[in-house]
């Protein structure tokens, strides 16, 4: 009895100590574990591959659910790597609030105006159809800001509180943002499969959100890296951004529409990195 429990505790030992070894590594394999085993039975019931089919009031909390694997990973590999203190300080950062106006700015009005931008140099288009625009109604509001709040904090407290820092320790912010954003991509998949996304406009759809999600991935890494790592300043975009062309104005459901978004948004890109450079994404003062 005594040899099992030291091979037992032996193993924990060796587990817990491979996770400190690898934190960044063990945090993307539990965020696919914990995320997609709720999105891939979504995805087979989807394509009627399960027995029976899943309540469609089912399928809307699995993928809300699935949204809070990032959040989930991010805070039990702190806790086990390091402690109790890097929890507190991966909360933390979702106080930090003084930042500066230009930053709120930012975070909060440039990609949600650039969706009307976008919407309105579409409508110049030739035989232009008309854009998905959804209602808005009190307490249609209401319901999208609650459920886009949780989903945008299980991910941003993953991908930005945790991954985004672990990964510039590693590399320059131009190479973690496409690495980050070619993950958070690859993530999404069984999420865009629920949606129907695949049959409706085939698999080149993806290549396209692929290039869309690596410029505000590196959009958001200069928010972050220019505000101390705000974490509010980061949710504040996703969720702003969601609110707007998620909620209401869904203009990356039209491919013209989106391609001009993409255009849009990489030009963005382009005129950072041409400002603050590609290492750190910080300007830094001239000497003299």
């Amino acid at each position: 009895m005594d040899k099992r429990m030291n091979r037992f505790w032996k193993g924990k030992k060796t587990m817990i100590q491979r996770l400190r070894e690898h934190p960044t590594a063990v945090f993307f394999g539990l965020t696919f574990l914990l995320s997609w085993l709720v999105w891939v039975p979504l995805a087979l019931d989807h394509y009627s591959l399960l027995p029976g089919r899943l309540n469609a009031g089912i399928v809307l909390v699995g993928r809300l659910l699935g949204t809070f694997g990032p959040a989930a990973s991010a805070i039990l590999v702190s806790r086990l790597s390091v402690g109790k203190p890097a929890v507190r300080a991966l909360l933390g950062l979702l106080k930090k609030w003084r930042v500066g106006w230009f930053w709120y700015a930012a975070a909060g009005l440039v990609f949600p105006a650039l969706v009307f931008v976008v919407a309105a140099i579409y409508k110049l288009l030739p035989g232009a159809a008309p854009l998905p625009a959804q209602p808005v109604s009190v307490a249609n509001l209401v319901v999208t800001t609650m459920i886009l709040i949780l989903s945008v904090l299980g991910e941003e407290l993953g991908w930005r509180g945790y991954a985004l820092p672990q990964l510039q320790q590693r590399w320059p912010a131009l190479k973690t943002s496409l690495v980050l954003g070619t993950i958070h991509t690859i993530w999404h998949l069984p999420f865009w499969i629920v949606l129907g996304e695949l049959e409706t406009y085939g698999p080149g759809y993806w290549l396209l959100s692929l290039v869309w999600v690596l410029a505000l991935t590196t959009y958001l890494t200069w928010l972050m890296n220019n505000t101390g790592n705000s974490l509010l300043i980061a949710v504040l975009f996703h969720w702003s951004f969601n609110i707007v062309c998620v909620g209401f104005l869904p203009i990356t459901t039209v491919i013209p529409a989106y391609l001009i978004f993409t255009f849009l948004a990489w030009a963005i890109v382009i005129g950072i990195l041409r400002r603050y450079g590609p290492q750190k994404f910080i300007r830094l003062p001239t000497p003299g």
